[in-house]
């Protein structure tokens, strides 16, 4: 059935006629039932809400897995870096090469 027939078809059948009583009780019908539609709870889909939690929880999983220790790595790196570098100058000793080999010029005291 394409566009045409259905508009004629639509067109043929015939409006069925309401009386003025009909229309002066109309809005207070329609009022009438509206309480009863505004206490029920449309059903709220549960599924984006629980999609958007849980892609928080495996983003927190993540963090604390990956991202956690890594850092935590890093910083005890540094920390081994920031102390061997600050026991360097210590440890500093220049060699000399003379024709006996190779010999401390300056040596720790220990």
């Amino acid at each position: 059935m394409n566009d045409f027939e259905l508009e004629t078809k639509l067109k043929a059948v015939r409006i069925p006629a309401r009386t003025d009583e009909y229309w002066e009780d109309f809005p207070s019908r329609v009022r009438a039932q509206l309480p009863a539609m505004a206490t029920e709870h449309p059903h709220r889909a549960l599924w984006p809400r629980w999609a958007w939690t849980g892609g928080f929880a495996m983003a927190c999983v993540v963090f604390a897995l990956v991202i956690v220790p890594g850092v935590q790595t890093a910083m005890k790196d540094g920390r081994t870096l920031h102390r061997q570098l600050a026991q360097l100058p210590r440890h500093l000793q220049v060699l000399m090469a003379d024709e006996h080999g190779l010999h401390y010029l300056i040596a720790d005291q220990k």
